[in-house]
């Protein structure tokens, strides 16, 4: 048991001096232009550092140990050449350093887990921009300018060429859909570019231009660092990419006795408006579609094509329905298609009371009303036991009050005649009585010759 504690204990310090020995052995650049810019390679064991401008620059080493020696290569360690350094104690330095050359320190304590140092002059390759040309279609847009970007590459120490990436910002602007206020408004975009500023396509959600624009390219992150950032600002691009979202407003009578129009389904006649939002003016031209969903081929037969924004649409038959909204710029090369909206129109229904009692309960079984829903036509007449006609209405969400002329008709059996098509073209002829029951005691009543 205490071997055991011991060998864990020994094992846990020669970690810690592992790991203290990786933290003592330190590279330090310095000289060029400001303070040197560092990127590490940790797979590969080395550090890129970039200088602007070769003037003084000095490469330092500390170490636990003070038996350094320095080796330079320039595609492989193993193809390497001594260097000669200043030691001072535990850190030695080099100077005369050349740029696009790999450095490093034979160690005997880092024998296995020694670093590299690259060296790029930045100063060689900055960013001139000049001017830029801002290229784009339906999807997307990117950037051509002058001059090129060269390239900056450096070796790991077994010889692999790994190209360094450079940053580059773009700035501009766009328009952005708010689904609470139901319209575009501005939005700055900025974006990094991480594969070159040129000839790399914008075409993320919610970047693309949708609006004429100018573009500022500036970077790379490098120049920021250095602060030699170059920035060009390009003439307006005239966007052709076009976006489109719709909404809807249904105009359905919303009487208690409809038992259809609130939920998935519609009563008919049932008038709905479509609304289309494109961002104009870069959009011109809008299409609506109306089709039946649950025919085939209902979207290649399309029962109405309306070329205008906002559109009214009376639904009458039972079924399934798709609208669908299309925009294209003015050109017609970018076109986009909205999101379908699904209408479904209930089938027919009619029930008829056969008894109320006006003027006695107030808004309980206090009128004569049918319950349907979906009838695309609707004609009801009620007679007393002479025939004399006591009401007349073509309107199934209305009802009778049971009155004539202002005044209550007397208590007893009547009679009813509707005649209504349904969306579902059922066909309504119905003949029966209506009993109003109220007591023989107010004065406004009728009473029956």
């Amino acid at each position: 048991m205490l071997r055991t504690e011991i060998r864990k204990l020994v094992g846990l310090i020669c970690l810690l001096f592992a790991v203290w020995a990786v933290q003592a052995q330190q590279y330090t650049v310095t000289g060029g232009k400001g303070t040197p810019y560092m990127l590490e390679n940790q797979g590969n064991r080395i550090r890129v550092y970039f200088v602007y401008g070769m003037d003084n620059v000095e490469i330092r080493y500390t170490s636990s140990s003070a038996n350094h020696q320095w080796y330079r290569y320039k595609q492989k360690a193993l193809e390497r050449e001594p260097v000669s350094c200043e030691q001072n104690g535990a850190t030695s330095v080099i100077r005369n350093i050349e740029e696009g050359t790999g450095y490093y320190v034979e160690d005997p304590a880092y024998a296995l887990n020694g670093w590299y140092v690259w060296i790029i002059d930045y100063s060689r390759y900055a960013f001139q921009v000049e001017q830029i040309t801002v290229k784009g279609n339906c999807d997307g847009f990117w950037l051509e300018g002058t001059p090129a970007v060269p390239g900056m590459y450096y070796y790991t120490p077994s010889g692999s060429r790994l190209a360094v990436k450079r940053e580059f910002d773009v700035a501009y602007q766009t328009l952005e859909w708010s689904d609470d206020n139901r319209y575009f408004s501005p939005k700055n975009v900025q974006r990094t570019l991480t594969d070159g500023p040129y000839s790399v396509k914008i075409n993320d959600n919610n970047t693309i231009p949708l609006c004429d624009t100018e573009v500022t390219l500036s970077g790379d992150q490098f120049a920021k660092h250095f602060g030699v950032e170059k920035s060009v600002v390009s003439d307006t691009y005239q966007a052709v990419a076009v976006e489109v979202h719709v909404d809807t407003a249904a105009i359905v009578d919303q009487a208690e006795n409809m038992t259809a129009g609130e939920g998935e389904y519609l009563s008919a006649p049932a008038t709905v408006t479509f609304r289309a939002y494109a961002n104009d003016p870069v959009a011109t031209l809008y299409t609506w579609k109306i089709y039946r969903n649950d025919v085939e081929n209902g979207a290649g037969n399309p029962l109405v094509e309306y070329r205008n924004e906002e559109i009214d649409y009376t639904f009458t038959e039972k079924g399934d329905y798709m609208a669908v909204a299309t925009v294209s710029n003015a050109t017609g090369e970018c076109e986009a298609v909205s999101n379908p909206i699904e209408i479904r129109i209930a089938e027919s229904d009619l029930q008829i009371p056969n008894a109320f009692s006006p003027g006695t309960t107030p808004g309980i079984n206090d009128e004569f009303r049918v319950a349907y829903k979906s009838l695309v036509t609707y004609k009801c007449w009620i007679f007393n036991r002479w025939g004399v006609q006591m009401y007349h209405s073509t309107n199934p969400a209305e009802g009778w009050d049971g009155k004539k002329g202002g005044k209550y008709v007397a208590p007893g059996v009547y009679f009813y005649v509707i005649e209504a098509v349904g969306s579902d073209g059922i066909k309504y002829n119905k003949k029966g009585s209506i009993n109003i029951l109220r007591p023989k005691k107010i004065d406004d009543e009728i009473i029956e010759q």
